[in-house]
């Protein structure tokens, strides 16, 4: 039987969420940052902002001199997360079969509720009103109905803000033909570039490539592209009570990352590795939390000319501990420091696989790694800043300090 997935994406969302709680803010041009100072980053532009230029991750003062009047409001995590647990609790009404792929969108699997393409536009006109009735007329969302999930986002992307696009299994090539190649979730700019390179520019030259040929350019991901170019996902939308912990076979995470924007350019050396050393405690819990390990470490440093440098390194066992991942980003970094004050550190950890870290062969590393185990208890009680090391007592992060792409969980 064919699958008729929904895909749900609320437009501006965190700005969105403040302009319904404060109506000074309705109908103006705002910008959700980090923390309220020039320094930051814009994390959502509201629908009003984004018609004027503005966009997500533009630094502050960029923001401002593309539109002056475009207002800077400090962001509210609490009651973000508010207003999704709220419109989760009203999806789960509307089909049992939700899984959140983001703190503002979700999948709903509406098969057996909507039985035809008919029944899923009208379920999804009720789902529409009953999340204006609870969370407020102002919050609005974009709706992609299609036969599978990949479909079915690029279907909600399609039509912004407030959009509703239904694409049919024997509409669904022209409908992806329609669509430049970073518009599906999965190509970003570099496989972009990588298909221009193979002379790929469109979705038919890529379902008409070969598949060998992919498969040797791009490995797996080759038949994935394959796949994609036709339209076909096979991924189901599996509900968090069935999954339990992120399961990496269904869902799509691919890394996990954090940045920080310092509170002031500096080339201290000791300042930085505070920081990004922070910055990978943060991404190994996070890892350690879903039962993750990683192969690869993505390092970041951006200057305070705005200039940046970032690389990866892979290596050969699996780890999710905090102070290895520090110690090949930084590796990464430091040879590139000295010259130009720094602003910004990230780090980001890929190459995923389900599965505990294989114990050490030494017996102060088994040491540290139970140690890691208790403090992890700790955590899963009473949140991730538990605890702290001693090193990097001096570095004081704020909550969503950056709305650079690393900060969000993915």
């Amino acid at each position: 039987m064919n699958r008729i997935i929904l895909h749900i994406d609320f437009n501006s969302y965190f700005a969105s969420v403040e302009q319904q709680a404060n109506p000074f803010l309705r109908g103006k041009p705002i910008g959700i940052t980090g923390k309220q100072v020039e320094r930051s980053v814009i994390t959502t532009a509201s629908i009003e902002a984004k018609a004027l230029g503005v966009k997500t991750a533009m630094s502050t003062w960029e923001a401002k001199k593309i539109c002056p009047s475009l207002m800077l409001w400090p962001g509210d995590p609490k009651k973000y997360a508010a207003i999704t647990e709220r419109f989760n609790c009203i999806l789960k009404e509307f089909s049992p079969n939700v899984s959140q792929f983001s703190v503002d969108e979700s999948f709903l699997d509406i098969t057996n509720e909507a039985e035809d393409y008919f029944g899923a536009t009208c379920l999804a006109q009720a789902l529409r009103k009953r999340l204006q009735e609870e969370c407020g007329e102002h919050i609005t969302a974009s709706i992609g109905i299609a036969p599978n999930k990949l479909m079915a986002k690029l279907a909600c992307e399609s039509v912004k803000p407030n959009g509703l696009t239904v694409v049919r299994s024997e509409d669904l090539i022209s409908f992806i033909d329609t669509r430049p190649l970073p518009a599906l979730c999965g190509i970003g700019r570099r496989i972009e570039a990588r298909l221009n390179a193979l002379g790929i520019e469109t979705f038919k030259q890529l379902r008409e490539f070969p598949l060998e040929d992919l498969q040797t350019e791009f490995n797996s991901y080759g038949t994935w592209l394959h796949e994609a170019a036709h339209g076909r996902d096979s991924s189901a939308v599996v509900s968090s009570t069935q999954k339990g912990i992120r399961n990496m076979h269904s869902e799509d995470v691919k890394s996990y990352g954090h940045s920080y924007t310092l509170p002031q350019d500096t080339y201290d050396p000791l300042v930085l590795k505070r920081y990004l050393l922070g910055l990978a405690d943060k991404v190994a819990w996070r890892m350690r939390r879903d039962g993750i390990v990683s192969r690869r470490v993505s390092a970041f440093v951006r200057f305070g000319d705005f200039s940046s440098h970032g690389e990866q390194r892979t290596f050969h066992a699996p780890t999710a501990n905090g102070l290895k991942l520090f110690q090949i980003a930084w590796n990464i970094i430091q040879p590139h420091l000295g010259y130009t004050p720094v602003r910004l550190v990230g780090l980001s950890a890929s190459q995923l696989t389900q599965g505990p870290e294989q114990p050490p062969l030494f017996k102060k590393d088994r040491k540290i790694l139970s140690v890691f185990s208790s403090l992890d208890t700790l955590q899963h009680r009473y949140g991730s800043g538990v605890w702290q090391r001693a090193s990097t007592l001096s570095a004081k992060f704020k909550t969503r300090s950056s709305g650079f792409h690393y900060d969000h969980e993915v």
